[in-house]
């Protein structure tokens, strides 16, 4: 087993070792990276660039190990392995040409160590990683241009104790995917430069500052507020019979914020206004409010919060009620609550991650806050398969209905980054779905103004500079009941702060 470990890295690194221009694994929208006369690898704008985007691309391996499930140490043998290798071959091509081999040796030696000890004890391996990455970082960015490797000695990992539950946190978030965030003080700067490459001294130090105290700050409550959102401006361009020919526009702005309320719970908020153009609506309220923390071997959100059942194809919008999360490595998912179109909404799924694919099932019962009180429950079982920077997924849906069973299925490609100017990301969908099989669904086409719908949905988000991005999305459906169709053009532009 050992073997195949050393082998899965191996194979990563040795592929992407040779590659002396851009390309391989990694999306890249613009020609962000160019070789010159002398055959090395040339960053546009100064090293600050590459300072930010490597403390950042560290991170977020960081936090990867450290959420690891450690039921099984096979397991995490071969998620470990699997995950260093996936970063180093992500690294590598912004690396110049003479960093490239000693830094995919740094990570085979703290691999090696790793997947080699036959009693290991999984959460010190997770703290010795944390120490070791956030001192490889450090180096790294303190010496961009040198990588001193000692190769006839191996790296001893340092023996002092890393709190392995602490967790790292992407700040562009409106509302972590993480519910427990503790301890964040990732630094955000606004540059005062003209020259948009510029990334003052300040920001990198903050993302180093930030591995380096990994642990360190575990026992320390940060009672801080933290402050993040966004303001988008979106167009809606509609065709078709009656309410489906009906345009809108408006402006939505968002300001979350968080601050801790002891060691291991958080409390979040949301303030939410919008603005009408053409057929929006005009409102301003406090849309989320509640508390996330830990409870035994759970974690717990109550109160109102953003709630995204089957990756949309149900419901993306507020719920009001408790949310429970627990098990290891199926995650189950038990909540009760309400919608802003049901009441006594009982939600039940088990979700499976591996390396490169994802099993959820689920079932959603509620009923509906129409007047008649009339219940359905819709199950659902679904899966999505990762490549490199292209991934496809299909959905199965089903309710107590009659006539009632669907699908969904879908794929995507790149990988957008609303901090890197340049990236993007594609998707397309199909959906078969008839009225019963969801509740208020995510899209941005006229499904939820139909009685169950089939057809497509194509769309695109681009970066246009650091924290900017903008998109434009396609939908043809039609409408399972009346045959009416509907097409929709839906743009937007959003900066998040």
């Amino acid at each position: 087993m050992k073997k195949v470990f050393i082998l899965l890295f191996s194979v990563a690194t040795i592929v992407v070792i040779p590659i002396n221009e851009p390309g391989g694994n990694v999306v890249y929208a613009s020609n962000e990276m160019k070789i010159e006369g002398d055959n090395k690898l040339v960053i546009p704008g100064n090293t600050e660039k590459f300072k930010a985007e490597f403390a950042y691309e560290m991170a977020q391996i960081t936090g990867k190990i450290l959420s690891t499930p450690t039921t099984n140490v096979e397991n995490f043998k071969v998620e470990f392995a699997y995950s260093t290798a996936k970063v180093t071959a992500k690294i590598m091509p912004i690396l110049p040409n003479n960093q490239r081999n000693e830094f995919a040796y740094k990570m085979a030696q703290i691999t090696t160590k790793i997947i080699g000890d036959q009693n290991l004890d999984i959460e010190k391996a997770k703290a010795d990683f944390a120490y070791e990455i956030a001192q490889m970082t450090t180096r790294i960015i303190t010496n961009p241009d040198k990588l001193t490797t000692d190769k006839n000695t191996m790296l001893t990992l340092n023996n002092d104790y890393v709190d392995p539950k602490t967790m790292l946190r992407n700040n562009a978030d409106i509302e972590p995917k993480t519910v427990v965030q503790l301890n964040n003080t990732v630094t955000k700067e606004k540059t005062k430069s003209s020259n948009t490459n510029y990334i003052s001294p300040e920001t990198y130090t903050g993302l180093v500052d930030e591995l380096s105290h990994i642990g360190d700050r575990s026992n320390q409550l940060d009672n801080k507020v933290k402050i993040d959102g966004e303001i988008r401006y979106h167009y809606a361009l509609n065709s078709g019979p009656g309410q489906l020919d009906r345009d809108s526009s408006g402006i939505r702005a968002r300001i979350g914020f968080n601050s801790a309320v002891n060691q291991d719970w958080r409390a979040y908020g949301m303030l939410e206004g919008q603005k009408n153009v053409v057929n929006y609506n005009n409102d301003f309220k406090l849309s989320h409010l509640y508390v996330a923390g830990k409870s035994g071997e759970s974690i717990v959100t109550a109160g109102s919060f953003g709630y995204l059942m089957a990756d949309g194809n149900i419901y993306d919008s507020d719920f009001k009620g408790v949310k429970v999360e627990f098990g290891d490595p199926i995650k189950y998912t038990v909540s009760y609550g309400e919608t802003d179109y049901t009441k006594k909404t009982l939600i039940a799924t088990a979700r499976y991650n591996d390396f490169d694919y994802n099993l959820e099932v689920g079932a959603h019962h509620y009923q509906k806050d129409d007047g008649d009180h009339s219940q359905n429950t819709i199950w659902t079982l679904g899966g999505n398969y990762n490549f490199s920077n292209f991934g496809v997924g299909a959905m199965a849906l089903g309710s107590t209905l009659t006539d009632s069973k669907g699908y969904v299925l879908s794929a995507n490609y790149g990988e957008l980054k609303t901090w890197r100017p340049g990236t993007y990301g594609v998707f397309a969908k199909y959906y078969n779905q008839p009225q019963g099989t969801y509740i208020a669904h995510g899209m941005n086409g006229t499904g939820s103004s139909m009685k169950g719908f089939k057809g497509y949905g194509l769309g695109m988000n681009y970066t246009l500079t650091e924290n900017v991005v903008t998109g434009i999305e396609y939908y043809g459906l039609k409408d399972k009941i009346s045959g009416d169709k509907g097409d929709t053009w839906w743009s937007h532009l959003t900066h998040y702060f």
